[in-house]
């Protein structure tokens, strides 16, 4: 990293962060301006995340200014001129709920490009498998009937092909940030092509996991034109496999998964 960020004329300030998926570096250039210098270890993870957000340049996201595929590490804009971004207004949900669109928007208007995974494969290889075996392993408990809603969700998921598009597919909060002007950004994707109600039910679920959930799921359904019902079985979907992974590691925020599935199971459906 330290090589890059002298080619580029850039001098690291600040050690931010280390994950498992990249290494994050505050670095200055030359007229002073504050940068994001990113590492990531896995080559084809640093190729997806600039691809998306090059393909986003006019949309609300961070803007990749310098990249080295070779190294795997890009020098990014620093979304408020810091980590986390700047101050949030009120109305926070519904400018990010605006800017999702608008990735969705462009993700379909332009070309397909190779090299992002499918919605699909991600879920009848990762999803259903680890769902189904998490299901039979772990004992069972009186949230069985929460389980049993999640999938049959789960099972009846389709894909809408007019919806097709450059999914975010990691919409958490901290994945968003805004700039001096309290506007929303759009940072740290996951890239993969399927359908926008992915998007939509990860946002409203964990985004605020616990809060306002059904807010988000309103505002969802209107922004984007999937109806609520459809995206309630999308969100419960992706509730059961967060939920069984937090019972599987022992995550405490099970109780608040569960309560977000309560939530979003139809009237005359099992409920516990």
């Amino acid at each position: 990293m330290t090589n890059a960020s002298h080619e580029w004329n850039l001098t690291p300030t600040e050690y931010h962060d280390a994950g498992h998926a990249s290494v994050l570096v505050i670095a200055e250039s030359g007229d002073g301006r504050r940068v994001l210098l990113k590492g990531w270890p896995d080559p084809e993870r640093c190729v997806q995340e600039v691809t998306a957000l090059r393909l986003w340049s006019d949309v609300p996201a961070a803007r990749v200014l310098e990249v080295d595929e070779e190294r795997s590490i890009a020098a990014l804009s620093l979304v408020g001129g810091r980590p986390g971004g700047g101050w949030r207004g009120s109305d926070d949900i519904r400018q990010v709920a605006g800017v999702i669109q608008a990735a969705h928007d462009r993700g379909r208007a332009l070309e397909e490009q190779p090299g992002f995974p499918e919605l699909t494969a991600y879920l009848d290889e990762e999803v259903r498998p680890r769902v189904a075996h998490r299901m039979k392993s772990l004992t069972p408990t009186a949230t069985g009937s929460l389980l049993r809603a999640g999938w049959r969700a789960l099972e009846s998921l389709t894909q809408a092909g007019h919806r097709r598009t450059v999914l975010h597919g990691d919409l958490y909060r901290e994945n968003t940030a805004c700039d001096g002007r309290g506007r929303p950004h759009l940072l740290d994707p996951l890239p993969m092509y399927g359908d926008a109600a992915y998007d939509w039910a990860f946002w409203t679920v964990y985004y605020r996991l616990g809060q306002g959930t059904e807010e988000r799921l309103a505002l969802a359904s209107r922004v984007s034109g999937i109806g609520r019902t459809e995206l309630r079985t999308w969100s419960l979907a992706l509730c059961l496999h967060g939920l069984l992974y937090y019972r599987e590691v022992a995550d405490s925020r099970h109780p608040t998964m569960e309560r977000v599935m309560h939530s979003l199971i139809p009237a005359g459906e099992d409920a516990p």
